[in-house]
């Protein structure tokens, strides 16, 4: 199944591995000459006046050796250039669909198992495009051709001969077999230990913090040991046709020698011929064990093709619906209608969610923890659909709108900033590559990050760290605001803008807020006063469920909940 899958990965580069058989070919029956070069030298030596030829047929054998030299380098590089272009293919085909699927399918899984296919399984399928392909394929004529002219020279030694040779193919047949199970296994593991070796260095100050790192050393350990073990099984079987192979290879060269005596004896085979047959004995089973040794490498990739395909295979949830039109004259107001969702079934987190935004109008949404506020940010960017209800956009369902459209619409600032390891500039672009730089600081500047921004020698070319590690939580914020404002989105969607973070900043930031979201159709998430108070309404969200709405005035007024979470002072209790 998988090979005609990596046959359709190798479209345009075909010629390649067809180029690279046909060397491989030409290093094949030229490997077939010299044996039959050196029968006719033995026939010669018995014939004196013969003997002048012998200085040709050793520039005849040179000439072939060359030959075969050429053309083993050739038939390595071609099969070598096909496989990195479809390694190239696939890497980018692997991340493309991976950009398509919805934050559910990527947070039900591993960051690290989903890299390790990404790059690991991606890069192993090389191996079985360079070395699978064009040594199965010298498996199958090498001994074919040299058993074919064997049996020209004499059937009955061939017969005997080659007894072993069907016998090493079932062999390895059965060991591949049982050899690909271990291999997926192994495969499976590496992705898993990846993973958490990743997690843990991403999370090391706070293993450091809590000196947790024996602990967390005994657990990666323990996972390696699994690894190990189950990579030395899968290495056993892997390894055994190499040995197996030897001794079929031997054990012809005994039947020839063998019966080639007592044939010899008889008059019933050529000396000669008794020579070419030891000389192909030697290179007929060359393949078959090179294969072997290559087991381990092409059982790896056919277990990490399985898993890349597999991967391909996901079809992403979340996709643009056959009839999805731009709308011909855009409207920015956002309504949410009964809307019901939950992530997991049977655990709604949303229970039929009504309210509106004009657009150009200000709502916020408070609510306790796990109430559905970023769960109410996520489905109007499309990230996941609802379960029933609708979400408009203008007039039209968000589901009826191409993605890109959307989302190109809708600008989103989270809580939880993810800046690249990247310069601030090139973070900045994320929001509009093709902004210049006037347009970048000018986004900067009403964000209130170009001061600190400046303040570093090197400026907007300055180096954030792994996921920002080298800002502040409210420098990040204002980063991601920045970004926000380059997109220049009609819509703007603030979750949490600004939690965590000290008075001083949160001032800065809502002063920035207040100037990027004039004009704007805006939804913020909150749980600071400061934040909400100038939202034109506010929303409260009760397990699921509208239970307030009204203006800050209003509600605060109001004996209900939005009151009692106004009662203190500083933060409202989300």
């Amino acid at each position: 199944m998988f090979t005609s899958r990596i046959w359709k990965s190798l479209a345009g580069d075909r010629h390649l591995m067809a180029w690279s058989v046909g060397f491989g070919l030409l290093f094949t029956g030229l490997g077939i000459i010299p044996p039959l070069l050196i029968r006719q030298m033995i026939h010669w030596l018995e014939r004196p006046e013969t003997a002048g030829n012998f200085m040709l047929l050793g520039l005849a054998i040179a000439v072939i050796y060359l030959l075969r030299g050429v053309a083993r380098y050739l038939y390595g590089l071609m099969s070598h250039i096909a496989a990195y272009h479809t390694l190239h293919r696939l890497m980018n085909r692997v991340y493309r669909h991976l950009q398509t699927m919805s934050p559910g399918y990527l947070t039900r899984r591993h960051s690290g198992s989903l890299a390790a296919r990404t790059i690991g399984d991606v890069e192993a399928i090389e191996d079985f495009i360079a070395h699978g392909i064009p040594e199965t394929m010298l498996a199958i004529v090498i001994p074919a051709t040299m058993s074919v002219v064997l049996f020209l020279l004499n059937w009955q030694l061939a017969l005997i001969a080659l007894l072993p040779l069907p016998v090493v193919a079932v062999f390895m047949y059965v060991v591949k077999t049982r050899t690909t199970n271990f291999w997926r296994t192994v495969r499976r593991r590496f992705a898993d230990l990846s993973g958490h070796i990743q997690d843990h260095i991403t999370g090391l100050p706070v293993i450091q913090s809590f000196t947790n790192e024996k602990e967390a050393a005994a657990r990666i350990e323990a996972e390696s040991a699994e690894y190990r073990d189950d990579i030395i099984l899968a290495n056993k079987w892997s390894l055994l046709p190499a040995g197996i192979i030897e001794v079929a290879s031997g054990a012809g060269l005994v039947i020839i020698v063998c019966a080639g005596s007592w044939m010899a004896d008889s008059s019933s085979v050529d000396v000669a011929d008794l020579v070419v047959f030891l000389m192909y004995l030697g290179q007929i089973f060359l393949p078959f064990l090179r294969l072997a040794n290559l087991q381990e490498n092409l059982q790896k990739a056919a277990a990490s093709a399985e898993r890349v395909f597999e991967l391909l295979d996901t079809a992403p949830l979340i996709i643009d619906a056959p009839d999805a039109a731009i709308p011909e004259k855009p409207q920015f107001d956002v309504t949410f209608d009964a809307v019901e969702f939950a992530y997991e079934a049977g655990q709604p987190v949303l229970d039929g969610v009504s309210f509106s935004i004009k657009e150009g109008e200000k709502i916020a949404v408070v609510g306790v923890t796990g109430a559905g506020k970023t769960t109410i940010c996520h489905l109007l960017a499309r990230f996941y659909d609802v379960d029933s209800g609708s979400i408009t956009l203008g007039e039209n369902d968000v589901r009826s709108l191409p993605l890109n459209y959307l989302r190109n619409n809708v600008a989103l600032v989270s809580q939880d900033v993810f800046l690249f390891q990247d310069t601030i500039r090139e973070n900045l672009l994320i929001g509009n590559p093709a902004a210049n730089d006037k347009e970048i600081q000018s986004a900067a500047l009403a964000a209130n990050a170009e001061d600190f921004i400046l303040s570093f020698p090197e400026g907007y070319d300055t180096l954030v760290g792994e996921r920002g590690v080298r800002l502040s939580g409210g420098q990040k914020q204002r980063i991601s605001i920045a970004r926000a404002l380059l997109k220049d989105a009609p819509v703007l969607v603030l979750d949490e803008a600004t939690s965590a973070i000290d008075s001083e900043t949160e001032s800065l930031i809502c002063e920035a807020i207040e100037r990027v979201t004039e004009g704007r159709t805006v939804l913020i998430v909150a749980h600071r006063l400061s934040t909400i108070m100038a939202a034109d309404r506010i929303v409260v969200i009760e397990h699921g469920q509208v239970v307030q709405t009204g203006t800050y005035e209003t509600l605060a007024a109001a004996d209900g909940p939005f009151s009692q979470l106004c009662r203190i002072p500083e933060d409202l209790p989300l």
